[in-house]
């Protein structure tokens, strides 16, 4: 007699096991090599903030500071040198 000792149901079950091991290997390759060197990418150079807006921040956060500073000399001085740090933040950039 030359038939199998397997089932054909039992067969069928090896391949679809055999499959599914070929199907993960191939998935976790494809991982390493193309998903994951994409979650490394750096920010498109639109989405920063340009030197001349961060002054402009630094400047408005600056300003409001003075107002409690009390007398009108010291608000001026505050002001004053929001207004110089500005100045030097704009040559620099």
């Amino acid at each position: 007699m030359s038939g199998s000792l397997q089932s054909p149901l039992a067969r069928f079950v090896l391949v679809m096991v055999c499959l599914s091991i070929a199907g993960s290997c191939i998935a976790g390759a494809h991982y390493f090599a193309v998903d994951l060197p994409q979650q490394h990418l750096q920010a498109p150079a639109n989405a920063l903030i340009t030197c001349s807006q961060s002054c402009d921040a630094q400047y408005y956060s600056c300003m409001p500071s003075c107002k409690g500073s009390g007398s009108i000399s010291a608000t001026q001085t505050c002001r004053s040198n929001c207004q110089s740090e500005y100045d030097a933040c704009k040559a620099s950039c």
